[in-house]
């Protein structure tokens, strides 16, 4: 939704606004977790999320279950958190780095050096300082990406786990899969980006909480039968992926980026296998996304949302996968459509999406990648 209205995604832990009816911002001193104090709590029927102090100038970001929440939360492996380990990017100067969960009683719990995420900040006057930072880490953002991808899981090799259980036999990525007669299943021993199988699975049903039903019958209504099945084919098409997949993050977001003395970008939940161009994308799409609805607003966007996203492409670095990062953001903005709808409610501005939807599908997310609208 527009920045300083709804902005955030109710996939990454960002708070929208309005603040969701489960949970709302809470003062420092109202509430407190155990003997830590809360500094932020907000949360959608996808997902809660709770900030406290943890002592020592560190926070402890805990995620939960939303009451609408269609698959369980999921922790990395042993065997994941190994190949994560090996990621170097944060050794050799990089402004920031990976972040993986503890499990703890139904929830992911993230220890950090901040409490505020890149997502907030995007909703206020930025400082010229700390635009300077939010842009280096952006660009460390991409370099770190860059890393996760060189990573190579060996075949069979299960990546996440029910934060309360273990991978099965039967489902080696431990993670429950969007089977018939709705959504899509990944390759086997492959587990597919959470983001578009929950999409797919919305676009094939139509059903689901609050708005989602009046949001699909409003992008069917908009959309051609090519650019619906555009959309479906590419959803599949990361499912089943043959063998240039890679480690994926999974949800890279503005969301999960937290600054404080350092930076780190919370991961591990999200694990996937697939196209690199996959992770990047899904980034440039939450810039394609505030871009597009300040113009819908007649304002002019923010530098910001143009410099970050150049600056995560220049950490990066080239990549044959430009393809896959304007799919991406397509699928990125259009998932974020389906989850306010389905857990935070029904926004006027959700019509803005569907408008601009069919014109990102005809040029496959091209305006993501090139900052324009």
């Amino acid at each position: 939704m527009t920045r300083g209205t709804t902005p955030g995604s109710t996939d990454t832990g960002s708070p929208p606004k309005p603040p969701a009816t489960e949970t709302g911002p809470v003062a420092a001193a109202a509430r407190r977790d155990g003997d830590r104090a809360v500094v932020d709590a907000f949360g959608t029927g996808f997902q809660h999320t709770r900030v406290s102090r943890a002592g020592g100038g560190a926070y402890l970001w805990s995620r939960s279950a939303g009451p609408d929440r269609p698959t369980p939360l999921h922790a990395p492996t042993e065997a994941a958190r190994a190949l994560l380990a090996s990621t170097g990017a944060a050794g050799r100067g990089c402004p920031i780095r990976l972040c993986l969960p503890a499990a703890a009683l139904g929830a992911l719990e993230y220890t950090t050096t901040g409490s505020v995420t890149v997502a907030k900040l995007l909703w206020q006057l930025v400082p010229g300082e700390l635009r300077e930072r939010m842009t280096t880490v952006l660009y460390g953002t991409g370099a770190l990406l860059r890393e996760l991808h060189q990573c190579v899981p060996p075949p069979g090799t299960a990546l996440t786990k029910p934060a309360s259980g273990r991978p099965t036999q039967e489902n080696p990525g431990g993670r429950l899969r969007w089977d018939a007669p709705h959504g899509l299943s990944a390759a086997p021993g492959r587990v597919a980006p959470t983001g578009p199988a929950r999409l797919a699975a919305w676009l094939d049903s139509g059903e689901g909480p609050r708005g989602a039903t009046r949001l699909h019958y409003v992008l069917r209504r908009r959309l051609t039968g090519s650019q619906w099945d555009a959309v479906r084919s590419w959803c599949a098409d990361l499912a089943w992926q043959g063998g240039d997949a890679v480690l994926l993050h999974g949800a890279p977001s503005t969301g999960s980026l937290v600054l404080g003395s350092g930076a780190e970008l919370l991961c591990g939940e999200d694990l996937a296998q697939g196209p690199a161009g996959f992770d990047p994308g899904w980034l440039l799409g939450e810039f394609l996304e505030l871009r597009m609805t300040a113009a819908a607003h007649g304002t002019p966007a923010d530098p910001l949302l143009r410099e970050l996203p150049e600056a995560l492409l220049a950490g990066y670095g080239t990549t044959p996968d430009s393809m896959w990062m304007g799919r991406a953001a397509v699928l990125r903005l259009l998932t974020h459509a389906h989850d306010f709808a389905a857990y935070v409610g029904w926004h006027p501005e959700l019509t803005v999406y569907a408008a601009a939807a069919p014109g990102y599908i005809d040029i496959e997310g091209r305006a993501a990648l090139d900052g324009t609208v």
